[in-house]
């Protein structure tokens, strides 16, 4: 089993972190989507209303690395994903 700590860079939601299993991905953008629905399931249990208003309408990305590069991190590497 591969797990990946993706963080996002953002603005709004700067350090939120989502620990991946690789097995259940097989591109960069279903990590960005993963991390997304993440995010979204997470706002309303602390009762953040409108940032989940936010989160909802916000595109995450990731440029630096394509699926082949993040299966072979290293276990303790961060993915940063952003949105601008």
């Amino acid at each position: 089993m591969t797990v990946i700590t993706c963080k996002i860079s953002d603005k709004l939601f700067q350090g939120f972190e989502v620990y991946l299993d690789m097995n259940y991905v097989d591109n960069v953008d279903q990590i960005c989507e993963q991390v997304k629905k993440t995010l979204i399931n997470h706002l309303p249990k602390s009762k953040f209303e409108s940032l989940l208003e936010k989160a909802k309408i916000i595109h995450f990305h990731h440029n630096d690395y394509d699926i082949v590069q993040i299966l072979m991190m290293q276990e303790n590497a961060i993915l940063w994903i952003c949105n601008h």
